[in-house]
């Protein structure tokens, strides 16, 4: 420790932990200011626009001074938040607003949200859902295990267990997804198979593992439908939620989107997708009102001309056609021009995934299935993360193939193997 008169300052090792542990980034909130980089003129090689900020002051009359404290305890890591220069003069000017309390909550979270960066480092997925556990659903009753890139081409023949996995995961957004998943296994009721699945999301390098499991209620004389509740876990802690907000998720099933009373398919699947996107079915119809509205992904064109109507004009087609009278692979293709400008005008940071399930799938030729997966793959925005599902291992092989410089590896999950790409 080195003193000027009374003040208890840091040493020069002490500052450079503190930097160290909050990974040479500002620890006020949402500032994430790098405050280390090169310079060519300096002596070290280094500029450094950071600051080693005392929580309370390191002298008497400073701010938040505690007079309970040794001088060493004043002057240690302890004591100290490491924060940009401006963050640094702020938190000295306002005092009253900025307390002691506050500052140890602030480093706390900061080096937790460093540590989680490190925890994902093993993932060379920085953006997205990066692994996924389950166990108990369908074939899956020991735990497995899944490492998933950007994009993902899942193999299994029927019954292996591909509808498991993307319900599996889609629950993760909560709502609709959730709800179905919970009605199709029975859960938390009489002969509910105590199912747990976990994921790992990473949102920018910082993950966060959010596990959810059947628990016995374990008390006399409770009802046979409650018998079992939900347990959530986050990080590891026991928690009341989990950050639904964290997993952006549109599984689209051909199976899911259930005939009713609505002739028109691209209707009743616009009305199927409008809960995934958080969006009502009116909300979605709205948004058709230009005929430009799509990015053109795939080239379609749209304009709504009824309440619940509209006409598409397919890439390299010169004409426009009511909904009902597309070819299937065209009303593919528009539902998921329609679903890519829903997700681009979301503001939120957030990964979105798009499953695409084999039913779904199974409606497309060769050379449309190669279309679908190879303009997903190049997207750059969004920068959706995608799993699709096939029945066939020469479409898996195909679909390999097509994106061999991006593909990363392959991995065994019970009966399916998944191939994952960047």
């Amino acid at each position: 420790m080195t003193s000027t008169s009374t003040r208890d300052d840091f040493t020069k090792p002490t500052l450079r932990l503190m930097a160290q542990r909050a990974g040479y980034i500002c620890s006020y909130p949402d500032c994430r200011q790098l405050t280390i980089g090169p310079s060519d003129d300096r002596k070290s090689g280094l500029t450094m626009v950071g600051v080693g900020a005392h929580i309370t002051a390191a002298s008497l009359g400073g701010p938040r001074y505690d007079g309970s404290l040794t001088p060493e305890e004043r002057a240690s890591e302890a004591n100290g938040i490491w924060m940009c220069q401006l963050h640094g003069k702020q938190i000295d000017d306002n005092a009253s607003r900025h307390t002691d309390v506050d500052l140890k909550r602030w480093k706390s979270q900061h080096q937790e949200w460093i540590f989680a960066r490190i925890a994902s480092a093993d993932s060379l997925l920085k953006h997205g859902i990066t692994n996924v556990s389950i166990e108990n659903i369908g074939p899956f009753r020991e735990r497995t295990s899944i490492s998933l890139g950007r994009h993902n081409v899942v193999f299994g023949l029927n019954s292996s267990g591909k509808s498991s996995l993307c319900e599996s995961i889609a629950a993760f957004a909560g709502g609709v997804n959730f709800e179905n998943f919970r009605k199709r296994w029975r859960l938390f009721g009489a002969g509910s198979p105590l199912m747990m699945i976990e994921a790992a999301v990473s949102v920018n390098g910082a993950r966060t593992t959010v596990r959810l499991s059947e628990e016995p209620v374990g008390l006399k004389h409770v009802p046979k439908f409650h018998q079992t509740r939900l347990h959530v876990e986050v990080n590891g802690n026991v928690a009341a939620h989990w950050p639904r907000s964290l997993f952006n998720i549109v599984y689209l099933d051909s199976q899911n989107l259930k005939p009713n009373r609505i002739k028109d398919p691209f209707r009743r699947d616009l009305r199927a997708l409008a809960p995934q996107l958080g969006l009502s079915e009116d909300q979605v119809w709205d948004a058709l009102r230009e005929e430009l509205f799509c990015s053109s992904t795939f080239g379609s064109r749209i304009r709504r001309i009824g309440e619940y109507r509209a006409e598409v004009r397919s890439a390299g087609s010169d004409f426009f056609y009511e909904t009902g009278g597309l070819a299937g692979s065209e009303h593919s293709f528009a539902l998921f021009d329609v679903l890519l400008r829903m997700i681009r005008a979301d503001p939120r940071p957030t990964p979105w995934m798009i499953i695409v399930d084999s039913s779904l799938f199974l409606g497309l030729d060769s050379d449309n299935k190669r279309r679908l997966v190879e303009a997903l793959t190049q997207l750059d925005e969004p920068t959706v993360q995608t799993l699709v599902c096939v029945n066939y291992e020469t479409d898996a092989i195909d679909l390999k193939a097509a994106d061999a410089e991006k593909w990363v590896g392959s991995s065994v999950a019970g009966a399916l193997t998944v191939h994952s790409f960047l």
